[in-house]
């Protein structure tokens, strides 16, 4: 090989990796740049988040207690439809749980003949008189409620009467007061007015020019003044001619 032919070999090698070195300078430029997108796209997203959920708390409020409270009451809801099927289940055990009794009873009565005939009227005797006592227990506190119910209504009618006799007489009481305190100030104000003589007073102070005395009794006012005494004459006298 001659020495041309390394030096164009070298340079070959030479230029191979620097293409290398800048193909790798690129890649790694890329990958930077890729993961500064990345962490700036991550950037944006937590962003956009936290945003989104800020603006949902913002806008949230009254609507997400409404949720709340709508999802409650279907837990509500669904609780009681639960709680309905495990009664409804109940029941439905306990109804064929009688069947089956009763199914026993039949089965044994067909094959027990008199004893078990009897024994099951004896059963239905127990029970009917259970039932009797129910019935009277059920009657005799629908009774003591409706007595109980009757004396309350008594007694508020009572305490009604007695509120009302009450304030009729506080009502009285009060108009008594008032026709009293009316009754005094109409004397009050009649002995504060100056008193007025009467006409036949008057008539005498004129005529005689005296006034009678506070303790001498008032005369009737058709009373006339008694004429003046007469003259003492003697009776042997002749009296003057007219």
């Amino acid at each position: 090989m001659s020495r041309a032919e390394r030096k164009a070999r070298r340079q070959e090698e030479r230029e191979a990796k620097q293409r290398q070195k800048e193909e790798e300078q690129r890649l790694r430029e890329e990958e930077k740049a890729r993961e500064l997108a990345e962490r700036a796209a991550a950037k944006e997203r937590e962003a956009a988040e936290r945003a989104e959920r800020k603006a949902a708390k913002k806008r949230g409020g009254r609507r997400a207690r409404r949720e709340e409270k709508k999802a409650r009451r279907e837990d509500e809801r669904l609780a009681k439809e639960r709680q309905k099927d495990e009664e409804r289940r109940l029941r439905e055990e306990e109804k064929a749980r009688e069947l089956a009794e009763r199914a026993e009873r039949k089965a044994a009565k067909r094959r027990g003949g008199r004893r078990a005939r009897r024994e099951e009227r004896k059963a239905l005797r127990v029970e009917e008189r259970l039932a009797k006592e129910r019935q009277k227990d059920k009657e005799r506190l629908r009774r003591e409620a409706e007595k109980d119910r009757e004396l309350a209504e008594r007694a508020a009618a009572k305490e009604r009467e007695a509120a009302e006799r009450a304030e009729r007489k506080a009502a009285r009481a009060g108009r008594s007061r008032r026709a009293r305190k009316s009754a005094r100030a109409e004397s009050e104000r009649r002995q504060n007015e100056p008193q007025s003589l009467d006409h036949d007073v008057v008539a005498r102070i004129r005529q005689y020019g005296m006034t009678a005395s506070p303790a001498e009794p008032d005369r009737p006012r058709d009373a006339e003044p008694a004429p003046p005494p007469p003259l003492t004459t003697d009776p042997n006298e002749p009296r003057e001619a007219e």
